[in-house]
């Protein structure tokens, strides 16, 4: 825990906001765990983050003022952590319930996949499947924390097979309406002291009989984007100069950012590369970014799936301090290779990128994303090496682009949640 105070992420947090020559004495936390025990393990019935402002809009009509709550069953480390495979629930406690998802085949797709609990037999805290938890789960929490795939249900059963396909939503939470006022006037009465927005973790531990507890385990000043200009995104313009335009997919301030060099990871090439392999990939976009950090030179980062995970089969394993120095940062879905962005509000690096002002956007294979030319890169001059001696054997799976002698700007309306690249 020492040590860590040294590593390169902390240095260069002191170093961005002024500390790095102040002596500043760490301090260590020990604090109880808060849950119950079922069988062989102890958990929370759930827990997650919380925002008394909301910067996550899926819907028009979500009021941010009302605040959000990023959701899980069990430990809390599943909420702020980016996990393989799984996704928290998010909530907008002005309307709990509603989600982007509309089959119950999306809603599984898009659920907790692994549950942190405390196995008492092993003494360790670890990621466990649904399925090694169903039998061991009391009827009532079931009927809380679970829902029925009925989709794949009615699959089976016209095939002649009765099978009960369940998977994590967190529901009879989302339901209790007299819960979720609580947490929006816990965090509401918190923002009121501190005059201030406030991000908190919790837990949230319900009885058999539908009593229930909520424990505040932290709260902490909200780093809250405040659009500080208004900008027009261009619409006449020439369609075929077009590299990048979403909509409803994005994050941050409104900009107008003309761009220097636009890096990319293939996703196909870095889905083949060999697992053992794949921390070159992050090792570079480190180097790359420590070689423009504070040129005034603006960079463009496109990488598959999810950026700073610690699954390189879910995206770069990249800590923050080596992408901190990207004014843009697009995670690429690439269903070839089974790379899926995720917004993630409430997480770690979610925060990161806000206190940085740094401009984040997933780019979908929906029609959130209305144009995406990524071939236009590839008839570009790869220079990678350049600037990085050591990546000739990366130069298929990792690109630089100079956007020198090209009018290649980036628009974000953050209004609007409408982005626009062009080049």
């Amino acid at each position: 825990m020492y040590a860590s105070t040294m590593s390169r992420s902390a240095l260069d947090y002191r170093l961005r906001r002024g500390l790095a020559g102040r002596d500043e004495q760490m301090a260590l936390l020990v604090q109880r765990v808060s849950g119950s025990r079922y069988r062989d393990f102890f958990m929370p019935c759930a827990a997650g983050v919380g925002y008394s402002y909301s910067p996550y809009r899926c819907f028009d009509e979500i009021d941010p003022s009302a605040g959000m709550l990023r959701l899980v069953m069990g430990l809390g480390t599943g909420a702020v952590d980016r996990v393989e495979g799984s996704y928290p629930r998010l909530v907008n406690l002005d309307q709990p319930r509603r989600t982007t998802a509309v089959t119950s085949r999306d809603k599984h797709q898009f659920s907790q996949r692994k549950i942190d609990v405390i196995d008492t037999v092993k003494g360790v805290a670890e990621g466990k499947d649904l399925s090694w938890l169903e039998d061991r789960l009391p009827a009532y929490l079931k009927r809380i924390l679970l829902e029925h795939d009925w989709d794949a249900e009615t699959e089976f059963r016209n095939r002649g097979q009765n099978r009960e396909i369940l998977f994590v939503s967190c529901e009879g939470i989302v339901k209790n309406n007299e819960l979720m006022n609580d947490m929006r006037n816990l965090m509401a009465l918190i923002q009121e002291e501190y005059q201030y927005p406030v991000d908190i973790e919790y837990t949230i531990n319900i009885s058999e009989t539908g009593e229930y507890m909520i424990n505040l385990l932290q709260c902490r000043p909200l780093q809250v984007a405040h659009d500080r200009e208004d900008i027009a995104v261009p619409e006449n313009l020439d369609r075929s100069r077009i590299f990048l335009e979403c909509s409803h997919a994005s994050m941050g301030l409104s900009k107008n950012i003309k761009l220097d060099y636009v890096v990319m990871v293939d996703s196909v090439a870095y889905y083949q590369m060999p697992y053992k392999d794949k921390n070159k990939i992050a090792r570079a976009l480190g180097a790359i970014n420590w070689h423009f950090r504070d040129s005034r030179k603006h960079l463009m980062l496109l990488v598959p799936g999810r950026i700073g995970t610690s699954s390189p089969e879910l995206g770069v394993p990249t800590a923050f301090s080596d992408i901190s120095g990207f004014d843009i940062i697009c995670e690429v879905s690439e269903s070839r290779a089974g790379y899926i962005p995720e917004l993630s509000y409430g997480s770690h690096i979610f925060q990161d990128l806000v206190e940085s002002d740094i401009l984040y956007a997933a780019v979908f294979e929906n029609e959130k994303t209305r144009v995406f030319a990524p071939e236009r890169l590839k008839e570009m001059e790869n220079l990678l090496t350049d600037f990085y001696p050591e990546g000739e054997e990366l130069k298929e799976i990792l690109g630089i682009y100079s956007m020198e002698g090209r009018e290649s700007y980036v628009y974000h309306d953050m209004k609007t949640e409408h982005l626009l690249c062009v080049m």
